[in-house]
């Protein structure tokens, strides 16, 4: 019966735990992938905008 039971405390404590991890890292995993985006959109902004120099990417013949 002792067993049992200590089972079913380890089994709710990892529940517990999982529960409490999943929420700060999905937060986490939310923020970067905002940062991200938005890096992402900036870097795109700034394609579109002509520039005073050439293009260093482009190779002149």
């Amino acid at each position: 019966m002792s067993a049992i039971v200590v089972l079913v405390i380890a089994a709710l404590a990892v529940v517990l735990a999982l529960g409490l991890a999943y929420l700060p890292l999905r937060l986490l995993v939310g923020h970067i992938a905002k940062n991200v985006r938005e890096f992402i959109q900036r870097q795109r902004e700034r394609r579109t905008v002509d520039r005073a120099t050439p293009d260093r990417r482009k190779v002149a013949p």
